[in-house]
Order: structure tokens, then C-alpha cells, then sequence
């Protein structure tokens, strides 16, 4: 992505925002700033809107924002794509960077629901988490079970190379791994409870290899050229 000089300027506040006012660091702050800056735009141009370019384009509004962010928490085959979640977070994290640096109150912003109603932020957020709650928290519960176990029964290591994260940063990366689906989510229909066997765990590195192409990389096959490679 080629940036303008302004944009690398707000890219460069946002880094430094995020350290120095939310206190961001190590692991989680590298993880936000990669997600801001290379997998929430292909998302939001995949999923949201094709025109979109970057966060650091002042060409948004802090409604446009509000609303991409929206419909990413809105949609769980967005939040369960690959970096969905940490991309959702991302952008909230540019959202109160953006209320920082111009003054504004998010309290005093209204959108548009579903219904389209003029309601406050706060509001829309409270509705949105209600109606994900009670619309689809057995199947998301189960789901989430399903990650749980996945992990705990990886002991928290790649299945891939055996990358574990607290082995090598210690306390720090106690409990981090990240979650593979190996059918991807737009093939099932929108009632289905992920099965057991179709989650695996992967080390960050392992899992963009497997998305590396557009036909997602089998995680056998993965495994066997990581092994045939050490050989």
C-alpha cells in the first residue's frame, strides 16, 4: 500500500497514540498496528465497501468509521476470518485515536440502526450486542467451546512447526494461538455449529501461510512441506 505523506503522518500518530495513551505494547501493540494497517482494508474492500484505500485517509468521516466498525462486529463471518477479530478491534482503537485528535465527543455521535432510527453510539452498541446475544449466543457459545478445547487440546502449539508462544516470550504469550478453519466459514450455511474436528490450531506465521494463496493451503499439506523443509 502507498500512503501520501499526510497519511504516513496520522499512521505515525495513530502508532504512537496507541503506546503512549492506551498503554499498548509488545505482541498486542505489533498486532494492532498489522491489522489497521494490512488486514482490516482487505475486509473492509472484501466484505464492506471496494473502494476502500486506508484508516490514515482523512477522506472518512468518524461516522463512515463508526459504521464500518459496525458491521464488522455485526458480522460473525467477518469477526471469524482471519485477523477478523483483531481487525474489529483495530478500528475501534483508530475511532477513539480519530475522537482524540479532532476533540470529539463520541457520546454526542448518533448513527443510523437497522431499523433506521437515529440513535446514540452508545445506544446502537448496547442494540447490537442484544441482538447478537439473543439471536445467536447458543451457537456461539458452542462455537467458542469448540475454539476453547481446540486450544487447550493443542496445548497451545502450532500444528504446523510447534510454535508455542509462551515457550518463547514467556508470561507474555501464556494462552496466545490462534484458531484455523479448515472449511472456510462462507461455506457452511448461516445455522452451522462448527464441528471439532474442522479447528486447528495455528501459530501466526503458520495461518498466514495456509492464506497465503486464494484457495486456502490444506494444514497437512502445510505440515509437510514445514517438515520436508527441515529434512
Amino acid at each position: 500500500m502507498i500512503l501520501t505523506e499526510q497519511e504516513k503522518s496520522i499512521r505515525t500518530e495513530f502508532r504512537k497514540y496507541l503506546r503512549e495513551v492506551e498503554g499498548q505494547k509488545g505482541i498486542w501493540l505489533n498486532a494492532l498496528i498489522k491489522a489497521a494497517e494490512e488486514n482490516l482494508p482487505a475486509l473492509i474492500k472484501q466484505h464492506i465497501r471496494e473502494d476502500f484505500h486506508c484508516l490514515f485517509d482523512n477522506v472518512y468521516s468518524i461516522e463512515e468509521l463508526i459504521s464500518i466498525s459496525s458491521k464488522l462486529k455485526n458480522d460473525e463471518e467477518i469477526l471469524a476470518a482471519f485477523q477478523g477479530h483483531i481487525s474489529s478491534k483495530a478500528i475501534d482503537a483508530y475511532i477513539r485515536f480519530y475522537a482524540s485528535k479532532y476533540n470529539i465527543d463520541l457520546k454526542t455521535i448518533n448513527v443510523t440502526n437497522k431499523n433506521n432510527k437515529q440513535v446514540s453510539l452508545e445506544e446502537e452498541n448496547l442494540q447490537v450486542e442484544g441482538r447478537l446475544t439473543e439471536v445467536r449466543i447458543l451457537r456461539h457459545q458452542r462455537n467458542r467451546i469448540a475454539r476453547q478445547k481446540c486450544l487447550e487440546a493443542s496445548n497451545y502449539t502450532c500444528y504446523v512447526c510447534g510454535f508455542n508462544f509462551e515457550k518463547t516470550y514467556g508470561e507474555i504469550g501464556k494462552g496466545f494461538m490462534e484458531v484455523h478453519h479448515k472449511t472456510p466459514l462462507s461455506e457452511y450455511d448461516e445455522e452451522h455449529e462448527i464441528p471439532q474436528s474442522e479447528l486447528c490450531a495455528l501459530c501466526s506465521n503458520c495461518h498466514s501461510m495456509v492464506h497465503r494463496n486464494k484457495e486456502v493451503l490444506d494444514v497437512d499439506e502445510l505440515r509437510r512441506i514445514f517438515l520436508s523443509s527441515k529434512k
